[in-house]
């Protein structure tokens, strides 16, 4: 376990603030922003010392229809390169992929051909070797990896910690584990 690097009346460095408003908001108007919708906000993080913004998902075309979707369900490199440029600021680049809804091997560009710096992969207890097969791919090309684990409350704690311990045994940087409450 690791121990605790100070309180809430100090800065901690080891926290990382993810701005996920494109990815979040695109759920309830079908990733439907506009381009300066996009860049004010991008500019807004920056200035605001965000550390990541997740700009959305980098769904299947094959899986999702292209005209039913805003770009950003999808996020294209020109696309999300039209919004940052070459992203020279300290503010890093995010998308979401999730196990199953997405084609990584021939979506994602070798990390230095990408404006992404790290991609967060979503799945579910079941899915973990698949996780763990795109966290290694992702990994491999360069990016800085996430594994979100959903729905955790769904599963039991020997099946978490299992899950947990694959993940352990592999390249990812970062395990956030999503809850799902029913009430």
């Amino acid at each position: 376990m690791t121990s605790r690097k100070g309180n809430l009346m100090m800065v901690r460095d080891d926290i990382k603030v993810v701005d996920a408003t494109i990815r979040d908001g695109g759920l309830c108007n079908n990733f439907e922003f506009t381009d300066e919708f996009v860049t004010e906000l991008y500019k807004t993080n920056i200035k605001s010392g965000v550390d990541y913004m997740e700009f959305g998902y980098k769904a299947s075309k094959e899986l999702f229809d292209v005209k039913a979707y805003g770009k950003w369900k999808f996020c294209d490199e020109g696309d999300i390169r039209a919004i940052v440029g070459d992203n020279i600021s300290d503010m890093k680049i995010s998308v979401m992929a999730d196990v199953g809804r997405c084609d990584f091997r021939k979506d994602f560009l070798p990390k230095e051909e990408s404006v992404i710096d790290m991609v967060r992969v979503a799945c579910y207890i079941n899915q973990m070797p698949a996780a763990i097969e795109m966290v290694e791919y992702l990994h491999d090309l360069g990016y800085e990896t996430c594994c979100n684990i959903m729905a955790v409350s769904q599963s039991g704690s020997d099946q978490l910690e299992e899950a947990l311990a694959m993940l352990a045994d592999s390249s990812v940087d970062v395990i956030r584990k999503m809850l799902r409450i029913w009430r």
